[in-house]
């Protein structure tokens, strides 16, 4: 069911009115804040893109596991105690399956946004889990009588650390806890055996360390800066656009695009046999206001205006600004009575609501036409428009509605042409 105005605006227009109106943003100080909140939600967006990797990545990663797991079992099988390597085995087995689901659950919820981060942290606690089973398991399962096996050991976990650089090298952090977990516990081990073999593997595993998670710092920056690239460039695109569709200093549509956008509009009326409303207005004496107070006033007449009918019109209905002071609205679908009522709350909106200036308030007008039909646009524009300069005649800051269309609507500022 489509909203009326005078039910949407009424309540909005009585608080307006009666505390003497209220100063409106000017369209350049709601831009700086956009501003502001793009670039904060731009980390976010790049984040976000990281952390989706991660859970892409991650069944493979369990895969991979269980299929080590499994290679260094059957190795270990023949010389170490069972009763240690069953309860290692099921340990990494309930990690890959706590794993399993937290990413079965992410995928059939499919966050979008921002609501990707807060799977951040489960993501971490259940990486460290799978990290510590291999790190702190392999001691648990290390067989102290055989250096031969303790370096297939070593050489499994450097292979799952070698992983994870691809894996989680979007997150940094995670490639370091992953690499660091995994290692570093037998690392400690063979330094504290003492010996120049196991020390020199200790210092061997080290700098492998180092060089893992130096790589996986490229890895991440290299990621980090596509994604950046990729948003810029997306960025850039919206904002070409915008400058093609979009008026600078009201924030509205240009005329471009309102031609664009209400020949759409039109169409789309035409087959669906519905009357489609259009509002002309244009300040009044603008000329007067950029000669008596200069240009900048009057750019802030245009921004004052930009700003009462984006906080007005419904998103369904066009608006923008096709001429110098001169604007239209296309309203679908409509009769002439609810187009009137718009029209008045807007001429009242703009003639009470004060403009300010260099520490100052001053006042505008705007003279309004209105014009209902099923038409094409030029038409309905040019009946608007006839409308518009009547009301011009009648003395300014009124609202005239096309005779071509009965209108019950009379008195007041509002009449019929």
């Amino acid at each position: 069911m489509q909203i009326s105005y005078p039910v949407l605006y009424s309540n909005f227009l009585r608080r307006h009115l009666e505390d003497g109106g209220g100063e409106v943003p000017s369209s350049r100080e709601t831009e700086v804040l956009k501003e502001q909140k793009r670039i904060s939600h731009f980390d976010v967006l790049v984040k976000t893109e990281k952390l989706q990797i991660l859970f892409d990545q991650s069944y493979p990663a369990i895969l991979v596991s269980l299929v080590a797991c499994a290679l260094l079992s059957a190795i270990l099988w023949p010389v170490q105690n069972n009763e240690l390597l069953i309860p290692w085995i099921l340990t990494l087995v309930a990690t890959a399956l706590v794993r399993f689901v937290l990413f079965m659950f992410y995928n059939r919820l499919q966050p979008q946004g921002e609501g990707v981060l807060a799977w951040e942290w489960p993501y971490f606690v259940t990486l460290f889990m799978s990290s510590a089973a291999w790190g702190i398991g392999a001691l648990y399962i290390l067989p102290v009588d055989s250096q031969l096996h303790q370096l297939v050991i070593y050489f499994f976990l450097m292979g799952i650390s070698g992983g994870a650089i691809s894996v989680y090298s979007a997150n940094r952090a995670m490639t370091v806890v992953s690499i660091a977990f995994v290692i570093l516990p037998m690392t400690a081990w063979f330094i504290v055996q003492g010996t120049l073999l196991t020390v020199g593997i200790a210092i061997s595993g080290i700098l492998f360390s180092i060089a893992a998670m130096r790589t996986g710092k490229i890895l991440s920056l290299t990621l980090n800066q596509s994604f950046t690239l990729a948003h810029e460039l997306k960025s850039a695109k919206e904002h070409a656009e915008r400058i093609a569709n979009i008026d600078e200093l009201s924030g509205l549509n240009n005329r471009r695009a309102f031609y664009e956008n209400g020949k759409i509009l039109v169409d789309y009326c035409l087959r669906n046999n519905e009357q489609l409303s259009v509002i002309i207005f244009d300040i009044d004496h603008f000329k007067q206001i950029n000669d008596k107070l200069g240009h900048a006033a009057g750019d802030a007449t245009i921004e004052h205006i930009g700003q009462i009918l984006q906080s007005t019109i419904r998103k369904s209905d066009l608006c923008a600004r096709i001429g110098g002071e001169e604007f239209a609205i296309l309203l679908k679908p409509s009769v002439l009575d609810e187009a009137a009522q718009l029209a008045e709350i807007l001429r009242q909106l703009i003639n009470k609501t004060p403009i300010a200036f260099q520490d100052e308030e001053f006042f505008i007008s705007a003279s309004f036409g209105v014009a209902v039909g099923i038409s094409d646009l030029d038409s309905l524009l040019k009946r608007a428009d006839s409308a518009m300069y009547k009301a011009k005649e009648e003395g300014r800051n009124t609202v005239i509605c096309d005779n071509e269309m009965p209108s019950p609507m009379s008195g007041g500022h509002l009449n019929e042409k």
